[in-house]
């Protein structure tokens, strides 16, 4: 009992300090404010709850600093779950619902992984009714396609290609356009569900699905409303690319293949808009993928 009592007192101590460093945010000095700053974000999810408060108090001064103390927090705490996705998936491929459930919370902390598995189930759920215990490949991938593109409506956004909620998963789910490699997840993950072998293929330039069987594999296209594609459609797409055909171009890709791919169309995207710090922050989580014991990498997407 007295060691309880004792790490309890330093326990109650330790949340005093924080609660007095959050205090401290709205100091006049800004030296002060700096240092108090890097404590509480070193400090990481301990100083959370605390910060939490603070941004729904009313002293509106307070509130913009401990957000900015949030939004230095959360990446560093989004690397650990990187970490540990990476670390699982040692010798073996990792999870890709997971890491497409990561990758969102960067771009929007506060959505809900619980709804879009919801989502997910929902649609597995609406392809198994519309489809014939005795149905075939090619009669699963028509019912996939009709369901996802013809009544859901998804469609590869080609107006506003660039725009990075073409690349997360509860902005795809819930706006219906993406990327070829999202929307090609987005088969992957509701047929999943099922049991059903439809997988990844990463084209150079463009991604798209497949129902992966030993001969006679099926490739479809769901950035182009699911349609069908022969293996010269393929090739000819590699090749408008300026990229010779390799017959492992047709090969499944692996979720971390995937993850980081997606990733990397990000990291573009927002060197593009000159959102550097983003861009940098998903390259730290692409090497981390690459590689969890952190051994440098190049991780250029072609």
């Amino acid at each position: 009992m007295p060691g309880f009592v004792l790490y309890a007192m330093k326990n109650q101590k330790a949340l005093g300090q924080i609660s007095y460093l959050i205090q401290l945010l709205t100091d006049r000095d800004e030296f002060v404010r700096e240092n108090v700053r890097l404590q509480l974000t070193e400090l990481g999810e301990d100083a959370l709850p605390f910060l939490e408060m603070a941004i729904r108090g009313e002293d509106v001064a307070l509130r913009v600093q401990a957000q900015g103390v949030i939004n230095a927090i959360f990446p560093k705490k989004l690397r650990e779950k990187f970490r540990e996705l990476a670390q699982k998936g040692l010798g073996r491929d990792v999870d890709l619902e997971a890491g497409m459930l990561l990758l969102m919370k960067f771009g929007y902390p506060d959505s809900d992984p619980e709804a879009c598995r919801k989502k997910l189930d929902s649609l597995a759920y609406k392809l198994e009714q519309n489809l014939a215990p005795d149905a075939d490949p090619s009669e699963t991938v028509l019912a996939l396609g009709h369901l996802l593109f013809q009544q859901e409506k998804f469609r590869g956004n080609q107006k506003d290609y660039l725009n990075p909620d073409n690349s997360f998963l509860n902005k795809v789910l819930e706006n219906k356009t993406g990327l070829p490699i999202v929307l090609s997840a987005l088969c992957v993950l509701v047929a999943g569900r099922l049991g059903l072998p439809i997988v990844g293929v990463g084209l150079p330039g463009h991604y798209i699905a497949k129902y992966n069987l030993p001969k006679n594999a099926i490739y479809f296209d769901p950035f182009h409303q699911g349609r069908l594609l022969t293996r010269a459609n393929c090739i000819q797409i590699v090749e408008q690319f300026g990229q010779p055909f390799e017959e492992h171009f047709l090969s499944q890709a692996t979720h971390r293949e995937t993850l980081i791919r997606m990733m990397n169309n990000l990291v573009q995207v927002y060197r593009g808009s000159n959102e550097l710090e983003k861009a940098e922050t998903l390259s730290g989580y692409i090497k981390i993928l690459l590689n969890p014991s952190k051994n440098p990498l190049n991780t250029q997407e072609t």
